[in-house]
């Protein structure tokens, strides 16, 4: 009966859907407008469908703008740029012709906020206003919301719109990720049902792996604000900083048994730099939503769940800059219709409620404008009185020896409008030496302080239930040479843009043969250029100093030699491939007429070896975590343009392996793989394969026998979430006083249990006491031995790892194969229980261990963590080029 009663409510909604006609979409979509201007063409109109009926693909969405633009003078379109896959990214910009006419001025009037000594805006200035709408691809509901927000802007004429348009400036940006809101698109309208089907498992609300949350290469968008990876996030970042809205908006989706989200978040998840005041003003504004969901009858929630501290995310990135920013989250239906607890969910209701607190947050941001540019200049004051304040009171960057990390850290830097300025002078602090030309200084006391901080700061948190990465700090991801600056110091020239130097050949044209320095972060990227080009190229294993034209010159181990003779192409056309490969990857490349060195092994020494061309296949598809296989794919094609073969795990039973000699195993999970498979593998890497694993990956090998290593994590660990003590093979669980046995007097001393009496906590408890057992992308430190091969070019035995999952290596056996291990005190950033800070010591963070013919390196964690964690993912390459010149060391 109950089934019958949930089908006749399905079938009541879908024939609603069905009759809807234009005028009956206004009437659920504007239920109160009274003056829509018929010269506007409805999203309806144009796309020859209903909102909610299909899903509109993005070249749709961009053309339907672009008319309103036509047909609008209060619509005007911007293109940003160019996703991977070639869809373009528009900015909508709606507000009154009359200040459409003098924007420029508008703007510049705006960008004086930043000015702490400047005043605040007039009530007259307009306000601005930025409405994202899905960063998350298959969070569909909100760009179909932008549609009905740009026509209800364009076309109506009622008194309050009129206003809005008057006192305010209205970005639109109706896709944040148009290549995984096509993925997203395309799966739904394959399978959409005619009549729609709500069972939620049906395959229009299963989408397959990868789903369209994430954008070509599988980064989530939302976790890139920061670290400005993916060229999307770098082509919106451009635009934000032109004008820094007082209010901008993240259009999301949540589970579909959930209600609606709209901030304040939880005291306990805000940012411990951003000023309470900012995250006050979230209470006023949220009283516009409130009203707004109430006056259509949808349940909503507040001050629960969401994180709304760190600058990685699209609405907590604008409140660095002053902005009051938030995050939007409507229940989704993944589908036309799908059964919820709610009720028969459909596309149409989660696109009304979007499109509720669209308008809701203009007419806040409206009304409340005044106290809106208040906010936003006394975030500015406040910034730079902290920077003023700050311990730190600059820091400074650079390496002369790695100027490609440098020049990128630096663009980084410009690309969120931080204050740089050149060394003036050679510079010494923390025992390191910075060299004018080579080197930068960003002060603390500066506008923007609050991203310096964020930049270069450590942060400990408290809290244990943070969803997402605690620990996001640029400085230790890049592995680039820094230090603090904590008293006076003087500063050169402010640096406005990046000039970038050119690579060159040094020296004459040599008969003998030319070398390339290790210590260069594109030093790999050369590398795999000339084998490109069909030259042999050459590793040494231990450092030496050259005898140059221009003097004595030392090498790092790592550093490339590349001979004259032996090779397959001649001298004219080497010395051409070397002045091509130096100009594309701005690498320096010096000539030497003698194989005899000043210091260290010479050029024939067998210390220096010859370097295969690498043959990568990454495993991909259903099981491997898609994030992870996205991020080696974007390193191996952005960095190195290295066409890696990405395979499907169900395609390795068949696949020839000896093609490849490179294998990449990315976390996830490989039971999938029957006994013939791993076999496979096994017998690969015996015949002289280099396999490289990651996380969970690492802990399948090790559980698969593939090598002789050791897990510290058990069964009953891996369940629970915890990681046990690395010193011990079996795992022990402190008993705290809250676990003790209660006394017991008189009569019932004589049933005392002979056990321990089970734990008892609370029940609300359970969400602190469980979420403190993990590691959410803690940043941790650990030694790096750097005369491994794994560790060429790098010279500080410090490397920081972001460690975001449970596997946990005990040391290897084979005491030269532990590349790196956890220090003692590792902790450095973000949150972490003491507990687990206590187990992470001491373990192994990276082994490279031999097997067969074989090498396999072990990565405890996830090297290429989000595409910006520079400094393990060298690694990660360097596992790539020499993994297989291993095994002549010791077993």
């Amino acid at each position: 009966m109950k089934t019958f009663l949930n089908t006749a409510k399905i079938l009541l909604v879908l024939s609603i859907i069905c009759i809807q006609k234009a005028s009956a979409q206004n009437s659920y979509f504007f239920p109160k407008a009274t003056s829509l201007d018929t010269k506007i063409p409805t999203p309806e109109q144009f796309l020859g469908y209903p909102i909610g009926t299909y899903f509109t693909r993005h070249e749709q969405v961009v053309a339907y703008f672009r008319q309103l633009e036509k047909v609008s003078d209060r619509v005007h379109v911007e293109s940003l740029g160019k996703t991977y896959e070639q869809r373009e990214q528009i900015i909508v910009t709606i507000t009154a012709p009359s200040n459409y006419a003098k924007l420029e001025q508008i703007r510049q009037e705006h960008l004086n906020q930043v000015d702490p000594s400047k005043p605040v805006l007039g009530s007259n200035a307009p306000v601005i206003i930025n409405l994202g709408y899905g960063v998350h691809g298959n969070e569909t509901s909100s760009t179909e919301t932008s549609l009905l927000t740009g026509y209800y802007l364009a076309a109506s004429n009622d008194a309050e719109t009129l206003k809005w348009l008057s006192a305010s400036v209205i970005f639109i940006d109706p896709s944040l990720n148009p290549d995984g809101r096509d993925r997203a698109a395309n799966w739904h309208n394959a399978y959409h049902s005619f009549p729609a089907v709500g069972d939620p498992l049906d395959k229009e609300h299963q989408e397959a792996w990868p789903n369209g949350r994430t954008n070509h290469y599988f980064t989530d968008l939302n976790r890139d604000w920061l670290n400005l990876v993916q060229v999307e996030s770098r082509n919106r970042l451009a635009f934000f900083h032109k004008w820094y809205p007082n209010v901008q908006i993240d259009f999301h989706e949540q589970g579909t048994n959930a209600t609606y989200y709209f901030e304040p978040t939880p005291k306990s998840h805000e940012s411990p730099i951003i000023p309470q005041f900012l995250y006050e003003y979230q209470v006023i504004l949220a009283k516009y939503h409130a009203k707004a969901l109430d006056d259509i009858g949808s349940f909503y929630f507040t001050k629960e769940n969401y994180d709304n501290l760190s600058p990685i995310y699209g609405s907590t990135y604008p409140k660095f800059f002053g902005s009051v920013a938030a995050t939007f989250e409507q229940a989704s239906s993944r589908g036309i219709l799908q059964e919820s607890s709610n009720g028969p969910l459909t596309f149409a209701f989660t696109i009304r409620n979007h499109l509720a607190t669209s308008f809701s947050t203009i007419k806040g941001a409206v009304e409340e404008k005044t106290g809106l540019f208040k906010v936003q200049k006394d975030f500015f004051k406040y910034a730079l009185a902290q920077g003023q304040k700050n311990p730190a009171k600059g820091f400074v960057f650079g390496d002369k020896n790695d100027v490609n990390l440098t020049q990128k850290f630096l663009g980084l830097l410009l690309a969120h409008h931080v204050e740089v300025f050149e060394v003036q002078d050679n510079l010494s602090q923390e025992g390191k030496t910075f060299e004018k030309g080579k080197s930068y200084i960003v002060p603390s006391a500066q506008p923007n302080f609050l991203i310096v901080h964020s930049i270069f700061e450590e942060n400990t948190l408290k809290d244990s239930i943070f969803y997402d990465n605690t620990g996001w700090s640029i400085i230790h991801a890049y592995g680039l040479k820094y230090a603090k600056l904590n008293g006076t110091f003087s500063k050169g020239a402010a640096v406005k843009s990046i000039i970038p130097e050119t690579g060159k050949v040094s020296g004459e044209r040599s008969g003998y043969a030319y070398l390339i320095n290790s210590s260069d972060y594109n030093f790999t990227k050369a590398l795999y250029q000339l084998q490109l080009k069909n030259v042999l190229v050459k590793t040494a294993f231990k450092s030496f100093v050259a005898n140059t034209a221009s003097g004595k010159k030392a090498y790092l181990p790592g550093s490339l030699v590349i001979p004259v003779i032996g090779q397959n192409v001649s001298a004219d056309s080497l010395y051409a491939a070397l002045n091509s490969v130096a100009k594309a990857t701005n690498i320096d490349i010096t000539a030497v007429a003698s194989g005899f060195s000043a210091e260290g092994i010479d050029l024939g020494s067998s210390n220096i070896k010859a370097v295969r061309k690498p043959e990568v296949v990454l495993a991909f598809g259903q099981g491997v975590t898609a994030s992870e296989a996205g991020q080696v794919w974007f390193l191996l094609n952005q960095q190195l343009n290295l066409p890696v073969t990405k395979l499907d795990l169900q395609s390795f039973a068949r696949a020839p392996l000896n093609r490849y000699n490179v294998l990449v195993l990315p976390g996830g999970n490989y039971s999938a793989w029957d006994k013939a498979t791993v076999d496979k593998i096994k017998n690969w890497v015996a015949e002289g394969g280099t396999l490289i694993t990651f996380q969970t990956a690492t802990a399948w090998a090790v559980q698969q026998e593939i090598v002789k290593e050791k897990l510290a994590e058990t069964d009953a660990f891996f369940r629970r979430g915890e990681l046990p003590a690395v010193t011990a093979t079996t795992a022990t669980k402190a008993i705290d006083e809250t676990k003790k046995e209660p006394k017991l007097n008189g009569a019932e001393n004589a049933a005392k249990p002979t056990k321990p009496l089970a734990e008892r906590l609370d029940y609300q408890r359970q969400e602190d006491v469980e979420g403190s057992k993990r590691i959410n992308g803690a940043i941790f430190q650990s030694d790096l031995d750097i005369t491994h091969p794994i560790a060429f070019g790098v010279t500080s035995r410090k490397l920081f790892i972001n460690k975001n999952g449970p596997t946990l290596l005990l040391p290897s056996s084979n005491k030269y194969a532990t590349v790196a291990q956890y220090t003692s005190k590792p902790f450095i950033n973000g949150y972490s229980s003491k507990s687990n800070i206590a187990k992470v010591a001491g373990s192994a963070a990276i082994i490279a261990t031999g097997s067969g013919s074989g090498e396999v390196i072990l990565f405890a964690d996830d090297p290429t963590y989000r595409g910006y964690w520079l400094g393990t993912g060298r690694l990660f390459l360097n596992a790539i080029f020499f993994g297989n010149l291993l095994n002549g060391g010791y077993r």
